[in-house]
């Protein structure tokens, strides 16, 4: 008598060849979820950069913004904003700035305000400086201010910022 099915071999067999092609197939998506991350952080620092330098002119008053790399946070008039787990600030290996003019090593910590602080003014100017974050996996990313307020975000790729 013939009994239609699969034997328990036949069924593991199956279930391992699956399990070894879903291991080859998905892309790493630790990489691309810590890239998505740090691109997401810096995002919101140059938001707040932008929002501190307006809320100075519309309140006719100087406002800071603090960043804290041993604690890997900056603080903002009334909050604290923490970086993810797999952000800092600094740089990967290799990485040359400021962006603009890329001859030397950045600052130790990733920050080049003066005293780690982004003053903004009622006036509509502001400490100029650089902010570098990285993940994980070394990608390095940049934001830069100029004196008039000008807020560019940079990535480092292949030798040279993009």
């Amino acid at each position: 008598m013939h009994q239609k099915g699969f034997t328990f071999l036949e069924l593991l067999v199956v279930l391992a060849i699956i399990g070894i092609l879903s291991v080859l197939a998905v892309p790493d998506l630790t990489a691309f979820s810590n890239r998505i991350h740090l691109e997401t952080t810096v995002r919101d620092i140059t938001s707040d950069l932008r929002e501190m330098k307006i809320k100075a002119m519309i309140e006719r008053d100087n406002f800071t913004i603090s960043f804290d790399p041993e604690n890997n946070s900056y603080d903002l008039p009334g909050r604290k904003v923490y970086l993810p787990p797999q952000i800092r600030f600094g740089f990967g290996p290799g990485v040359l700035g400021p962006p603009g003019n890329p001859i030397e090593t950045p600052e130790e910590d990733g920050i080049t305000f003066p005293s780690n602080k982004a003053n903004f003014y009622p006036q509509g100017t502001n400490s100029m400086g650089t902010v570098y974050l990285v993940n994980n996996e070394t990608l390095t990313m940049a934001i830069t201010i100029s004196i008039t307020g000008r807020v560019r975000i940079w990535k480092w790729g292949g030798g040279i910022w993009k």
